[in-house]
């Protein structure tokens, strides 16, 4: 399957090439129906984050999130693709996973525990299909021996230092597991994907502005 390869590459290229948008990543007006134009997918996400996050195998990648922030972030992601609109602003699968080491086994077991999310909702047969083939897309992007560096703007990224995000849903320090709350100030390590409070990211030298 050809990969897009320039999803990361700043807003203009993104919005250029969401025009472009064909195949599994053309918008689906059928699936969104059937999501109930968003009702439906907030359900199955929901039910599919409570399984992956007491995964052993799978919960480990989103110890420096919460659940609510993991079910918002792929709402909108899919939410975007679905129907087309510009819903999403956040990292792309590359940049989002760039971090994480992943096996072609372990992507495959990832996307067996969604499969069974879509059948317990009842998504029809042709449907889950779709979904499927919209998800395998992403593979290239997040499958990897070893971390990737970031790409931003075409500009590679380093894989070690910190990065400053504002959270849009609620999250927890890795050092200290105190709360950052929502619109609360984090850094997070650009290679591990670990978030830290201000107060931790100034004790491990990480710049705070």
């Amino acid at each position: 399957m050809k990969r897009e390869r320039s999803e990361d590459d700043g807003d203009e290229g993104r919005e250029s090439r969401r025009r472009l948008r064909r195949g599994p990543l053309a918008p689906n007006p059928r699936m969104w129906e059937a999501l109930e134009r968003g009702a439906r997918l907030r359900a199955i996400l929901t039910d599919f984050y409570a399984e992956v996050y007491q995964d052993p195998r799978l919960a480990p990648f989103f110890q420096a999130t919460t659940m609510e922030w993991a079910i918002d972030h792929q709402f909108a992601f899919l939410a975007d693709i679905f129907t087309g609109e510009r819903l999403y602003f956040g990292d792309r699968p590359r940049n989002a996973h760039h971090w994480m080491v992943i096996s072609d086994e372990l992507f495959d077991y990832r996307e067996a525990v969604m499969e069974r999310c879509l059948r317990r909702h009842g998504l029809a047969e042709d449907l889950i299909v779709a979904w499927r083939a919209l998800e395998e897309v992403f593979r290239s992007h997040i499958v990897k021996g070893a971390p990737f560096a970031r790409r931003r703007n075409g500009v590679v990224m380093p894989l070690e230092g910190y990065e400053h995000i504002v959270l849009e849903a609620g999250g927890a320090c890795d050092e200290c597991a105190g709360e950052i709350v929502r619109g609360g100030d984090s850094w997070y390590h650009v290679r591990t994907g670990k978030a830290f409070c201000a107060g931790c990211s100034e004790a491990r030298g990480a710049r705070v502005a």
